[in-house]
């Protein structure tokens, strides 16, 4: 059974110095303090680590206490990058400064290292319910980012090669242009494929792409199906 610890720090806005620490795993067990050393301590014996935009913004911070768990480094799941991806109607949550989750309780990372685990479970069922042909496309567009990667082996899931750019014009046909360069897109932009794919699967014009997505791969706006051509300038 992997065993995986959910951790979320409160880093101050200016000093950048960490104010606390909160963490779970998936026995129950409980951190709430402000030392590296006591986080040291929790996450060994842990297969996986999760945080919600753990990758850009706690793990930076988490240096000093993953020095005794270096195998974890290679096992990181980030919820932030997953819920787009698998809630792609509607925002599954609201996000605060840094696209940290945000909940009633200010200021208590314990608090989101429990949110964090909710957010987790619930994307693991919403991929389990996903259309086989989907899974596929999603395992072969970010099997090798380092975003995804670890969440694929968490839940254990692989998939044989295949041609990639036939399955995607097959199950989006009538949905995208059948003369996209998907192939080029593919092979340079395999995160914004796979949200722009997610967001047209919904078949909903209204559907709403977190603006942290649009900054970061801004090719997943580009001719967005029911989308209003933009104003030249």
């Amino acid at each position: 059974m992997k065993s995986i610890v959910f951790v979320d720090l409160e880093v101050h806005a200016t000093k950048h110095t960490v104010l606390d620490i909160g963490a779970t795993n998936d026995r129950g067990s409980v951190l709430h303090s402000p030392s590296m050393r006591d986080l040291a301590k929790f996450l060994q014996g842990h297969d996986y680590l999760c945080g919600h935009n753990i990758l850009a913004h706690d793990l930076k911070y988490m240096k000093e206490a993953l020095k005794e768990v270096p195998a974890l480094r290679w096992n990181i799941i980030d919820t932030l990058y997953l819920s787009p991806l698998l809630f792609p109607k509607k925002p599954y949550h609201s996000l605060g400064k840094n696209e940290k989750l945000q909940s009633e309780a200010l200021n208590n990372p314990h608090t989101d290292a429990l949110k964090a685990k909710e957010l987790l479970e619930d994307e693991v069922l919403a991929f389990t319910r996903l259309d086989e042909r989907l899974k596929i496309v999603c395992h072969e567009l970010l099997m090798g980012r380092n975003e995804f990667a670890a969440f694929f082996r968490y839940i254990d899931y692989a998939t044989k090669t295949c041609d990639l750019v036939q399955l995607i014009n097959e199950y989006y046909a009538g949905l995208i242009c059948q003369r996209a360069n998907l192939a080029t897109l593919i092979s340079t932009e395999p995160v914004a494929v796979a949200y722009a794919l997610a967001v047209i699967n919904v078949r909903d014009r209204f559907s709403v792409t977190p603006p942290w997505v649009l900054k970061q791969y801004p090719v997943v706006d580009y001719e967005r199906p029911g989308r209003q051509p933009r104003e030249k300038r």
